[in-house]
């Protein structure tokens, strides 16, 4: 589990190219961004909930210490992709992650058998996937959890040139769509857009938040705010969820208390 403050901003759209070069001469492109071109890449993610929308009715009523369920992908989809399970924890500015990769010619198998030593990708920067993973499928059973929105948008990531640590991204062109499966994660068809004049900037740090982008900030008079993508997203998509979730709940209540069964069966 990785543990960092996280604060985000809306800035007007038409100040990007300004504020960019602002921050040019204290950044680098992230090393670790999914790109070959250039310095954008694509950030694709189907967020999950439960049937009565639990995850985004807690966010309306603040509560203080909060999940977001998610499978992420990063641009096209190829033979080999590798997509994370992912557990986002919010607790005011504080976040932490839980994450888990795996192929997503696998994804599906996973959720359905949860066999994490065939599926499960260990080591490298992973060293607690398998944990990390069966902490994904214990939300995933006992909440039973089904996938709704998909969001897409372009990435640009810097990170200070004085404290690696210090990571600044930029979100544009943000869109989503309703999804009832993981299959359409690398969807590109019949999406909407949403905050059309802003891009979202979020920064990233463990250990401090330096002047030098204070200076920046106070320039361009962000004020610090609570930012959610998957909120807005539901919004935009709550009459749809609304028709779907309706209909569909106890149909995906029987497919997970069946899928829990065969579990149970197979470790036995």
């Amino acid at each position: 589990m990785h543990i960092r403050r996280e604060y985000k901003y809306l800035v007007p759209k038409e100040r990007w190219s300004e504020f960019r070069s602002a921050l040019l001469p204290f950044v680098d492109v992230d090393r670790y961004a999914p790109t070959n071109n250039g310095i954008d890449y694509k950030v694709r993610s189907i967020y999950f909930d439960t049937g009565h929308l639990s995850f985004y009715l807690e966010k309306l009523a603040g509560v203080k210490i909060r999940k977001k369920f998610r499978v992420r992908a990063y641009n096209n989809q190829s033979k080999d992709s590798i997509v994370y399970l992912e557990i986002k924890q919010k607790d005011e500015d504080i976040i932490s992650k839980n994450r888990a990769p795996v192929y997503y010619r696998d994804l599906k198998g996973f959720l359905l058998w949860g066999n994490i030593d065939s599926y499960i990708l260990n080591g490298g920067k992973y060293l607690k996937a398998r944990d990390d993973a069966r902490k994904f499928l214990y939300y995933y059973y006992k909440k039973c959890l089904v996938p709704n929105v998909l969001i897409v948008y372009d990435r640009e990531a810097y990170y200070s040139k004085f404290n690696p640590d210090l990571r600044i991204t930029f979100d544009k062109n943000i869109c989503s769509k309703v999804v009832t499966t993981t299959d359409e994660l690398y969807s590109r068809y019949k999406t909407s857009y949403i905050m059309r004049d802003y891009f979202v900037l979020e920064i990233k740090f463990y250990s401090g938040y330096p002047l030098w982008l204070r200076g920046i900030i106070r320039e361009f008079s962000l004020q610090q705010r609570s930012v959610s993508k998957y909120s807005f997203c539901i919004d935009i998509h709550k009459n749809e969820l609304d028709m779907i979730f309706k209909r569909s709940l106890h149909e995906w209540a029987q497919e997970f208390y069946a899928m829990e069964n065969i579990i149970k069966g197979v470790k036995k």
